[in-house]
């Protein structure tokens, strides 16, 4: 029995590899992206939202497309998918985009990727996800099949009509998946860690609340009432401005991710959703400033302005060359003020003038450090702020000018008649004044040498030489209230 010449095996089809994007492909949802970048272009426009949605979410995202520009290369892809993805097209799989965001942003990153041989996305009427989703893969591969790579509760449905399933996700997902089709690849993506949420609420920040306790420092008032009403606005301080850090961070998600080190925030990353920082942002806030007016109705009003301050600064003033490091010192200014009204302590003119240049100073560090770090940002225009590369100079001068007027401005202070009431020896906190500026002035030294990475106040929480100087000045406090034979 003979075999026929000339014949050749069927040759055997690969269904074709569906990719969703939101939660698989990238970490986060563009939906939620785009709300974000029309909060902070067209705050007013927000308020549409609701109206758009009474036409579907389909309708939903075609209308937000229309009006955000969402640059795909800022997205927070997944590193593992993209990988299993290269080494799938190197086979010469057959690879769809498929996703419920809305197909203008859907074939930008389509072209960005080129990894994808089709894509199928919303089209302003119909939202292609859930069942949605699975009738339409189903119809359109019913010659080839499917495989489906996922990650959410609306992609089990898609697995049910799919030949195998890629999961992204947690065990529990893959379980789900696992029960209505074949499991052939799981790429974990565990929740948030404890430490996670605190890097995103700025957990290290709350040093900076301290500054509530200065005026009943400054002042010598150790009694117990003023000290548990300063510890309870020590903590709701820390709330407030913990929600306004995920506020800002969220607003600031797109320069971030191009930033050299600010890109390992949680929201630039994608480790924490969108979502779940506008949800705790708005717990925090509530809570803060509903207790403040509650505990104190000056002390609510101080954390009113800061919040108002904060919002305004983050959507507008820090856009503004030099408006924005002003703004910038007068929260920690904002900090001490709400310490004397909760404690019902009076400021002196001489400590607030001080104060001022000294956060200035701090302030424009910051600030210069940024840019420093960030010149391709700034030569580029995408900075998120108003400066260009040769402000760096400017900033250098003005910052510490201001280090040197805080310095005097504290000398003058040693001589007001306050200070003569307050301790035995004035004279010895002439002390305060070389050591003072020494630490400045290592900051700068710091920033120069682009070793400053952070705010000079938290940096100063992990640096020795800043301890030393704390325990000087301490030493040069106590040798005050001690009388002297000059």
């Amino acid at each position: 029995m003979g075999s026929v010449t000339g014949a050749k095996p069927a040759k055997v089809v690969s269904p074709v590899l569906c990719v969703d994007l939101d939660g698989t492909l990238i970490r986060g949802n563009v939906l939620w992206e785009c709300v974000l970048v029309l909060l902070k272009t067209r705050p007013i426009t927000v308020l549409l939202l609701p109206f758009w949605l009474l036409a579907g979410r389909a309708n939903l995202k075609r209308q937000l497309a229309a009006r955000v520009h969402l640059n795909p290369a800022c997205l927070p892809y997944r590193p593992q998918v993209l990988d299993l993805l290269h080494q799938e097209k190197a086979a010469g799989r057959r690879i769809a985009l498929v996703t419920a965001a809305d197909r203008e942003l859907a074939e930008a990153i389509f072209s960005y990727l080129g990894l994808f041989d089709e894509v199928h996305a919303s089209d302003g009427h119909v939202n292609l996800k859930g069942a949605t989703k699975a009738e339409f893969l189903a119809r359109q591969f019913a010659e080839t099949g499917f495989e489906y790579m996922g990650d959410s509760a609306a992609d089990v449905e898609v697995w049910r009509n799919a030949r195998a399933a890629y999961v992204v996700g947690t065990g529990a997902r893959a379980g789900q998946a696992a029960a209505v089709t074949a499991l052939k690849a799981t790429i974990l993506e565990p929740r948030a860690s404890f430490r996670t949420w605190i890097n995103a609420l700025r957990g290290h920040h709350w040093a900076k609340n301290l500054l509530l306790f200065l005026p009943l420092a400054l002042s010598h008032n150790l009694t117990v009432e003023p000290l548990v009403r300063t510890l309870v606005g020590f903590a709701l301080y820390g709330c407030c401005a913990s929600g306004l850090y995920i506020l800002n961070d969220l607003l600031d998600l797109h320069s971030d991710r191009e930033h050299p080190w600010k890109k390992e925030r949680p929201f630039a990353t994608g480790t924490i959703s969108i979502p779940e920082g506008l949800l705790a942002s708005f717990l925090l806030l509530s809570v803060a400033l509903g207790s403040g007016f509650f505990l104190d109705a000056q002390f609510g009003l101080a954390l009113l302005g800061y919040a108002a301050l904060t919002m305004l600064y983050s959507l507008y003033l820090k856009k503004i060359a030099l408006l924005d490091v002003f703004v910038l010192s007068s929260f920690y200014s904002f900090r001490i003020l709400a310490g004397a009204l909760i404690s019902g302590t009076p400021l002196s003119q001489w400590f607030l003038a001080f104060s001022m240049f000294f956060f200035l100073s701090l302030a424009m560090a910051k600030r210069y450090s940024e840019l420093l770090h960030a010149s391709d940002l700034v030569e580029a225009g995408n900075s998120g702020r108003g400066y260009h590369t040769g402000d760096r100079e400017l900033l250098l001068s003005l910052g510490v000018g201001s280090s040197f007027s805080a310095v005097v401005i504290f000398s003058l202070y040693v001589h007001s008649p306050d200070v003569r009431l307050l301790y035995t020896s004035p004279e010895c906190l002439f002390l305060l004044c070389p050591i003072v500026l020494y630490w400045l002035s290592r900051n700068w030294l710091l920033a120069h040498r682009g070793e400053l990475k952070e705010d000079p106040v938290t940096l100063a929480i992990r640096d020795p030489v800043s301890y030393g100087a704390a325990l000087a000045s301490a030493v040069v406090i106590a040798g005050s209230m001690v009388q002297m034979n000059w």
